[in-house]
């Protein structure tokens, strides 16, 4: 079976559309860290265009950005002029900045991931849930002749209610019981099968 084409996707829907935004979010990100100097703590801004890339274009982009994000903290905090006791500690925070990106790239990841499965899951569901039509609640039939009340009060034959108000179709045979009341002259001797 071939695979049917995916839908035509719009401008803003693509990969380059949502890294174009990414760019711009962590270079508005990047300045304002710069611009604040090292008093004002913005890390958990960077994990926005982190989330943006891993939930609309992948967990391996996220993962770039996060490098990106990573790379543009430890930039702004080294332009800013921020003193360090040592110099390891600027790498190692712009090192937890960046495990936390790659941990928010993944999480944004997999959640989409799961999401798509579950709306597809749903979709799957509602069309079966479409197709069955069920027969609930009590249903007036005659204790002699079998025929079910309808709605608007009518008698009718119970293969007519239930073809009307299901997709069940009916094939008419003969039990044994009857056959042997309503047609004995056509049954096989007692003693032949």
């Amino acid at each position: 079976m071939a695979d049917s084409p995916s839908p035509k996707r719009h401008w803003h829907q693509t990969a380059v559309f949502f890294w174009a935004l990414a760019l711009i979010i962590l270079g508005a990100i990047g300045w304002f860290d710069y611009a604040t100097g090292y008093d004002l703590h913005v890390f958990a801004f960077y994990f926005l265009p982190v989330w943006l890339i891993a939930w609309h274009v992948g967990l391996r982009s996220g993962n770039y950005m996060a490098l990106l994000a990573g790379g543009t903290s430890f930039m702004a905090d080294y332009a800013s002029g921020h003193p360090y006791s040592s110099p390891g500690v600027a790498g190692w925070n712009a090192l937890m900045e960046l495990a936390a990106c790659i941990v928010v790239a993944g999480i944004a990841s997999i959640v989409r991931t799961q999401l798509r499965a579950q709306e597809k899951l749903n979709a799957e569901l509602f069309e079966m849930m479409a197709q069955i039509k069920r027969l609930e609640g009590l249903l007036p039939i005659c204790a002699a002749c079998k025929q079910i009340r309808n709605e608007r009060g009518e008698w009718e034959l119970i293969e007519k209610y239930i073809t009307a108000h299901s997709d069940a179709q009916f094939s008419h045979s003969v039990c044994p019981e009857c056959a042997r009341q309503l047609y004995p002259q056509y049954l096989d001797e007692p003693g032949d099968k």
